[in-house]
């Protein structure tokens, strides 16, 4: 098999030839350690992490920055099996720099002026310029075997973010529509971007849209589904490849809304929030299965021979009958250690040949 079909294999819940490896992004420091020379390409870093971030008054306009996840020449050092460029959305929030990353502070959209003002100045989906840009980037990944996705978001986050949970608290309790026409906005922009998106040739789509925090999710599975569920399954319906779906946490209560809506595959079975053992039972075989490799530890501070066991239980524990790609468990931060992702490469490539 090729890289690609390895990767898409698995993500559909087959099973490959070996067990496919992937980073969902990899920090611009970490990705310069490894290949030992400073990156020009447009790539994830600590600014931009979470796309545009700010107030619709801004000087610097609400825009979509296309970034490689992770830049060709790294990928290839680290053997993964696909690549993507990211392309969020603008969220509209306050925002400061925390330890090298962009940290998002308060919703900005508390009221229908607010609400206006943000929608007045949202970037086109349709811009040819920008969609030519992310062309090139995704032809530069095609000079080699990697499967080539695109990393978006479909509402949940920049709805939850622009508004924040105070403000949605108070629209809410108040019957301010203000909330639903947000989420008809980002709704609405991500469809059309989605169907743009779909003429490039991308392999896959992974969302990256959190709903969840380490044990429970951040709004309840019912309001999950009289508000996001519909607006997120047609944000999607212009994709017609395979569907990877990111949020942090605990989403288990809606693990069967995500397949209904089309979901091929799962990111990044954070430990500590879903249960592997019941995921296994209730899920393996129906879902894909992308992840479970600490960060915090094994990819920040661990020995060498604790990742390569680590890697070595990741692959036996979910690598079975198919469905999984080995992979980190939510991004490779800058505090990572470039040893330790090396490493992980190094374990994957051995141990990953299990059918």
């Amino acid at each position: 098999m090729t890289k690609a079909e390895r990767f898409l294999t698995a993500i559909k819940g087959g099973v490959p030839d070996k067990v496919p490896f992937v980073l969902a992004v990899i920090y611009q420091n970490v990705q310069e350690a490894i290949i030992g020379h400073e990156i020009t390409l447009p790539v994830y870093n600590g600014r931009n992490n979470a796309g545009w971030l700010g107030h619709p008054d801004d000087e610097a306009k609400p825009d979509v920055e296309p970034v490689f996840s992770c830049v060709p020449e790294c990928a290839e050092k680290l053997h993964v099996d696909a690549v993507a460029i990211q392309v969020h959305p603008p969220m509209f929030v306050t925002w400061d720099m925390r330890g090298g990353d962009a940290t998002v502070g308060s919703g900005l959209i508390d009221s229908e002026e607010m609400y206006r003002k943000c929608k007045a100045v949202m970037p086109d989906p349709d811009d040819p310029v920008r969609l030519d840009k992310i062309k090139g980037m995704v032809e530069l990944c095609r000079e080699h075997e990697f499967a080539v996705g695109v990393k978006i978001r479909l509402r949940a986050s920049p709805t939850l973010l622009s508004i924040g949970m105070e403000n949605l608290a108070v629209m809410m309790a108040e019957e301010d529509d203000t909330f639903e026409k947000t989420l008809e906005m980002y709704t609405s922009w991500s469809r059309r971007f989605n169907k743009n998106l779909m003429e490039l040739g991308f392999d896959y789509f992974w969302t990256a849209d959190d709903i969840a925090y380490t044990k429970s999710m951040l709004i309840s599975p019912t309001m999950f589904r009289e508000y996001f569920k519909e607006r997120m399954k047609r944000a999607m319906e212009p994709i017609r490849v395979p569907f990877i779906y990111h949020s942090d946490g605990n989403y288990s209560l809606v693990l069967e809304d995500l397949l209904e809506m089309g979901v091929d595959a799962i990111h990044p079975v954070e430990r500590g929030s879903m249960d592997q053992e019941w995921l296994l039972k209730n899920y393996k075989g129906r879902v894909g299965m992308i992840g479970n490799v600490d960060i915090n530890h094994i990819l920040k501070d661990a020995t060498v021979e604790e990742v390569y066991e680590d890697v070595r239980t990741r692959i036996e524990t979910f690598g079975p009958g198919g469905g999984y790609v080995i992979c980190d468990s939510n991004s490779v931060p800058g505090w990572c250690s470039p040893r330790n992702v090396m490493a992980m490469s190094e374990a994957v490539e051995k141990y990953r040949n299990i059918y």
